[in-house]
């Protein structure tokens, strides 16, 4: 029996859909069948199935694009229960282990009979009457507000800060080089078992990220008003706009991100290569 695919691309970026015709005609050379959304089958990409008629029998989705992409791809591999590997086609690509100049090993790690799945925790971010999950992190900030907002972060009923300033965020560990990196949080292996509260941009000198256990229940709270607006940020693909007083539930979600990526050991070795990336980034 054929393995099967699902194919996963960004729909914004011509390269990503060029990287997926070649590696699906890579796989489809090595006898896998190649399935994706209509539109990127319409480029020449596999066969159109939509994102609803996935079955089990589909071994793995791949998100080839940068980590937004794998990010948006991730309800749809969280709904099936089906692994999910990023193949990196931009600039950076934390979380995309696949290289897409490099088809044929990438085809052949899909492949393999087995290949390392890391499973990693999720936020379960609970919202008025709304529900999301988050691989990175859940943020609220000022958003396009330019003015200090303030932010109160409980962890099971203890008050963690409050922050004023540009806001505050939750993260996983699987996103602590993520936003939280950037906001001055610690660098964590993603098998650790945390969750980080970082104040982000606060004016208080001696506020500094928390380190939380993986169970813990956080409320936030958003002190939110017409001329004192903030933004709810799930993974930083899907935005709230808040002017209210509010409050938001984040805990660890019962299901798991399924991913395909090298073992832990490789993450420090990772994070140096895509620092020396960003380095020559910055001086170009």
């Amino acid at each position: 029996m054929k393995q099967a695919f699902y194919f996963y691309a960004n729909p914004y970026q011509p390269r990503s859909q060029e990287a997926a015709r070649s590696l699906a005609a890579v796989m489809a050379r090595m006898g896998a069948d190649i399935y994706a959304p209509p539109w990127l089958a319409a480029l020449g990409t596999g066969t159109a199935l939509e994102e609803d008629a996935l079955f089990p029998p589909i071994r793995a989705i791949v998100a080839l694009g940068g980590d937004g992409t794998l990010l948006r791809a991730l309800p749809l591999s969280v709904k099936w229960g089906i692994p999910l590997m990023g193949v990196h086609t931009g600039t950076v690509g934390f979380l995309m282990p696949g290289n897409a100049q490099k088809p044929e090993e990438t085809a052949s790690l899909l492949l393999a009979k087995e290949y390392p799945i890391q499973r990693r925790p999720l936020l379960d971010i609970r919202w008025e009457d709304q529900r999301h999950l988050a691989l990175n992190d859940v943020s609220l900030t000022r958003g396009e507000h330019p003015g200090v907002v303030e932010v109160t972060v409980l962890a099971d009923d203890e008050m963690v800060f409050h922050a004023h300033g540009d806001g505050a965020l939750i993260s996983t560990p699987q996103g602590a080089t993520a936003y939280a990196m950037a906001a001055g949080g610690p660098i964590v292996r993603p098998d650790t078992p945390c969750l980080l509260a970082v104040p982000v941009c606060a004016r208080e000198l001696l506020l500094r990220p928390a380190v939380l256990p993986l169970d813990a229940r956080i409320t936030l709270l958003a002190h939110g008003h017409e001329r004192r607006r903030l933004q709810l940020a799930v993974d930083g693909q899907l935005l709230f706009p808040i002017q209210k007083e509010t409050r938001v539930e984040v805990c660890t979600a019962p299901e798991q991100a399924l991913l395909i990526s090298p073992g832990p050991h490789t993450f420090f070795n990772t994070l140096r290569i895509k620092q020396q990336i960003w380095n020559q980034q910055e001086q170009e």
